[in-house]
């Protein structure tokens, strides 16, 4: 479980970000956080990551980050990696147990071929450098995954292979996921949460009044 409580982030006296923001994730389940561009879900992200100064408390099955880092795996929208190195190479550096490496289990998650493994990162795409880490998340199968705009850049088939993975990895993990692709993630999330007016709000059951992520976009941010 990840535990919020009373986090407030501003950039400035006049750019208030998050203002005693209260909430709790609960373990097992992918997390959606939906707001507008700009409303502050990467900031929270890094606030979580312990990337970001912030008043307030979080803390980690009770513990703060510091504690469990290693436990920790996030991949954001500008995805850095090691430009001059092949894919193999990133995602040893990326991951510390070198058993989790092993060629076959790589490409068995089908997202990137042998053949583009082998070839330098800044060759790639940002799709690709994209399924790159992904790549190194799923062989990880850290406690907690933080996933920020992912859908961008990558084609329907990849998209595919990801829910399902993702669905399968949230039965060890934590997963908070952030991005505007509604019909991608719709069909994994179990909790969605959103951020408008400095703060999270968590809607409860949300599916089961059978609305769509659209609706409630549409019902608590657009033109908000």
């Amino acid at each position: 479980m990840i535990e919020v409580i009373d986090l407030s982030k501003s950039y400035a006296k006049n750019h208030q970000i998050l203002s005693n923001v209260c909430i709790k994730l609960d373990d097992n389940r992918i997390h959606f956080l939906m707001g507008k561009n700009g409303s502050g879900k990467t900031t929270f992200i890094k606030c979580l990551l312990g990337l970001e100064g912030y008043e307030g408390c979080i803390t980690f099955g009770g513990k703060p980050v510091h504690r469990i880092q290693d436990r920790l795996f996030a991949i954001f929208d500008d995805v850095p990696l090691y430009d001059n190195l092949n894919g193999y190479q990133n995602i040893r550096l990326l991951l510390e147990d070198s058993g989790t490496c092993d060629p076959k289990k790589i490409e068995e998650l089908s997202l990137l071929s042998s053949h583009k493994l082998r070839k330098r990162v800044k060759d790639y795409s940002l799709g690709e450098k994209k399924k790159l880490a992904l790549i190194a998340a799923l062989l990880q199968k850290p406690k907690y995954l933080f996933i920020d705009e992912i859908s961008n850049g990558l084609d329907a088939e990849t998209l595919e292979i990801l829910q399902e993975n993702l669905k399968k990895l949230k039965k060890e993990s934590l997963i908070l996921v952030t991005g505007h692709h509604f019909d991608f993630y719709e069909k994994i999330i179990d909790e969605l949460y959103i951020i408008r007016d400095n703060t999270i709000t968590h809607i409860i059951d949300y599916a089961k009044g059978g609305e769509t992520l659209h609706d409630f976009y549409r019902k608590y941010l657009q033109n908000h």
